[in-house]
């Protein structure tokens, strides 16, 4: 699967509902133009302050609006980038409050998996950035876990959009945009 890329820097004091409301109004817009697959990174290194409401209205209900989007319109997956350690406390609440899980990318660009996740899945997902590509077969055999334990950790992955799906193999987020990236042409 090759999803569309779409890159969104915020720029701003995530400070009221409002103001949060509207951030998402205007990603979910551009989000409208696609009739496939499409991969938004969202970038908070120059978002000096998000509270709880901000955190509420633009991470955790892009999660859930998007979640089991599918058809034509193609499945929706969010990369929050550039997150530091004044953003995780609001965004680890909200989505803790409604047992949500993302994807991010701190200051520095470690893989970050906030939220709430099974212990599995999150070493699966660790294990898929690390990589770029895996199979339930080679995780399970890196992991040395059973396969069919992998296997459905990899379903929990797959169902809350943290991996990109890829024929019989998976994508991590990061292998997605470097693709992506390879894929432009020269300008």
């Amino acid at each position: 699967m090759r999803p569309a890329v779409t890159e969104t820097s915020l720029y701003s004091y995530l400070v009221t509902r409002h103001t949060g409301r509207a951030v998402r109004l205007s990603i979910e817009e551009r989000l409208a133009d696609f009739d496939r697959h499409v991969l938004t990174v969202l970038d908070l290194r120059n978002v000096p302050l998000i509270d709880f409401s901000c955190a509420d209205e633009v991470v955790a209900k892009l999660v859930v609006r998007h979640a089991h989007r599918a058809g034509r319109e193609g499945r929706r997956f969010f990369l929050f980038r550039g997150v530091a350690e004044h953003h995780l406390g609001p965004i680890e609440s909200t989505l803790a409050r409604q047992g949500l899980a993302i994807a991010a990318e701190s200051i520095d660009g470690q893989p970050l998996l906030l939220g709430e996740i099974g212990s599995l899945a999150a070493l699966t997902w660790h294990e898929i950035w690390r990589v770029g590509r895996g199979t339930p077969i080679g995780v399970a055999a890196t992991l040395k876990v059973e396969e069919e334990a992998v296997r459905l950790a990899f379903d929990e992955l797959e169902s809350r959009r943290l991996i990109l799906p890829d024929g019989a193999s998976y994508l991590s987020f990061q292998h997605a945009l470097q693709d992506a990236e390879r894929a432009e042409p020269p300008a």
